[in-house]
Order: C-alpha cells, then sequence, then structure tokens
C-alpha cells in the first residue's frame, strides 16, 4: 500500500509466535499484528502517536488474517 510495507516475522523468546508488521517506507515499525503459538490468540499493537489511515489498517487486518 503506498506509503507503508509489510513484513512476516517469528518472534521467539519472551513471546513465541508469529507477526505481521507494518512499517514506513523508511522502516519504522508502525503496527503489527501478533499471533500468540500456545494460545493462537491475535493481537493488534500500535507504536506510533501519528494517525494510521484506516485503509492502511483495513490492509493489515486483513493480510493478517489471511497470512497468520
Amino acid at each position: 500500500m503506498n506509503g507503508y510495507k509489510l513484513f512476516l516475522v517469528s518472534a521467539v523468546g519472551e513471546r513465541d509466535g508469529m507477526a505481521l508488521e507494518l512499517a514506513s517506507e523508511s522502516g519504522e515499525q508502525v503496527a503489527e499484528v501478533f499471533e500468540d503459538d500456545v494460545t493462537k490468540q491475535r493481537t493488534v499493537a500500535f507504536f506510533t502517536a501519528e494517525p494510521v489511515p484506516l485503509p492502511v489498517v483495513e490492509w493489515l487486518l486483513a493480510e493478517a488474517a489471511r497470512r497468520l
């Protein structure tokens, strides 16, 4: 999506699971959808005080539903 990129990442250690990360064009992490390996619970976290356009959030959530 214009101005943003997605990255599928694996997390191990303090939290085990997979995440789909949303980053700005400059590479700053903006948000993530994380799925815990044990509980299968999915959570969304935002890491910016800047507003994120709704179409970008909808894209992140749709891709997370498809890819996680």
